[in-house]
């Protein structure tokens, strides 16, 4: 990791593997990940809920229990991005929760995919493409 001036000795970046310093992104970011029971359908490898009362914003990413890690921690950073970047596609669903494809899209030029393949690059890792399709619950 460079050398970062002032930057927490327990920061998101010092963590070990990319799959640790998304996890700990979504930590300090206020956004509950977890792995879902089975019976996942077979083409969704997370459901993202949101939910805001007042001022306070309830988001949460639950990964179905058989992805690798590399899916693992690209999925989890698009859904990062999309709570982030653009919450209306999730809570303008019925129950507020959308369900993320296990299928990659083409790389996107902007938008959550295009913000999430940057979160990953700056933890250390590097993919095709961050994009999934998504849909709601």
């Amino acid at each position: 990791m460079p050398n970062l001036i002032g930057y927490p000795k327990d920061g998101p970046l010092t963590k070990s593997t990319p799959l640790q310093r998304v996890l700990a992104l979504a930590d300090t970011t206020n956004v509950d990940v977890f792995d879902l029971t089975d019976g996942t359908p077979a083409d969704v490898s997370a459901l993202a809920t949101l939910s805001q009362d007042n001022d306070n914003l309830a988001a949460t990413i639950g990964l179905a229990p058989d992805l690798t890690d590399d899916l693992r921690t690209d999925v989890i950073a698009f859904a990062i991005a999309l709570i982030v970047a653009m919450p209306q596609t999730i809570t303008s669903t019925p129950k507020g929760a959308i369900a993320i494809s296990r299928t990659r899209l083409d790389p996107a030029t902007d938008g959550p995919g295009h913000l999430a393949r940057h979160m990953l690059y700056t933890c250390g890792r590097t993919t095709p493409s961050a994009t999934f399709a998504v849909a709601a619950v």
